[in-house]
């Protein structure tokens, strides 16, 4: 069993804080990552924590007190450095979106459990199965963008990376008694690949939508303007887009094509409430769709 940590993390909220905690990172050969967004809180999710461990010491960097990370970029892109993750594709999104980071050498918990055929990915299950360690998730889908951030915010976010580097290394050496370190090796080379898609890019995103490749072409245009109507009420309203309308919501509008208000009341997915707020503008959409060239 690792004990929890006793002392506190080091808070990284000025320029010269970054400067010494970058110098001091490059000194080890492994370093565990994680972020902290505001997603469910804002149309533009923004990057609000930057965790390292070294197996030393634990970081939190502030990126809304740090308008300039420039510094990190060589750490994330050395190819002798390695930077461990849980569930990178994520965390990599946001900052190579936000940073402009490129990223080398990635070693990902979540996808050696899976590699591994493991019953659980997620963090806290097998931090608890290797090291008898319980952690308190309560803060996941906490406003991570409001400051200052609680004691017990702070704790729950270091703790996100302390057991990291020794998880690694016990997975490591299982996917190498398994044989699966290579086949490791190259989803953690794809992973430094990621794509990050523009927020601007409304289009691209509407089809990362799960559901909607299996729509027809009529329907999939009648879906981009249902898409385009929810990106433009979130825009405006500064939130989600999926606290607009679900993705169900869309689909099931896009696949039924709905052209008067009792068709959108018989609808099962979408609430009373939704269909009083957003009426005219999904018939307005569905509209749209119904004379548009099919995709």
């Amino acid at each position: 069993m690792i004990p929890p940590p006793n002392d506190s993390p080091i808070w990284v909220a000025k320029p010269d804080d970054l400067k010494h905690m970058v110098n001091d990172l490059v000194r080890y050969p492994i370093l565990a990552v994680d972020t902290e967004s505001n997603s469910l809180f804002a149309y533009h999710e923004t990057v609000c924590l930057i965790q390292f461990s070294t197996g030393e010491k634990d970081y939190l960097v502030d990126p809304l007190s740090i308008p300039d990370l420039s510094l990190l970029a060589p750490i994330f892109a050395d190819p002798d450095l390695e930077k461990v993750f849980h569930a990178a594709e994520y965390d990599l999104i946001c900052m190579k979106r936000s940073f402009g980071f490129k990223f080398n050498n990635i070693f990902d918990t979540m996808v050696a459990s899976r590699i591994l055929g493991r019953p659980s990915i997620g963090l806290a299950a097998m931090i608890e199965s290797e090291f008898g360690i319980n952690l308190d998730k309560r803060y996941q889908r906490a406003n991570w963008g409001k400051r200052p951030l609680t004691d017990a915010m702070l704790a729950y976010a270091r703790l996100d990376t302390f057991y990291l580097i020794p998880l690694r290394n016990r997975l490591k050496a299982a996917l190498q008694e398994n044989d699966r370190w290579l086949l490791a090796g190259e989803d953690f080379c794809r992973l430094c690949q990621v794509y990050a898609p523009s927020l601007e890019n409304g289009a691209e995103t509407c089809w990362r939508i799960s559901g909607s490749q299996d729509l027809t072409p009529n329907q999939a245009a009648i879906m981009q303007e249902l898409y385009n109507y929810r990106d433009e009420r979130a825009r405006a309203a500064d939130v989600p887009p999926v606290k607009v309308l679900g993705n169900k919501d869309l689909l099931e509008v896009a696949k039924t094509c709905p052209q008067t208000q009792e068709e959108l009341y018989s609808l099962t997915n979408i609430s009373t409430n939704q269909i009083k707020r957003h009426a005219e503008g999904l018939l307005q959409a569905v509209q749209r769709g119904l004379h548009a060239k099919p995709l």
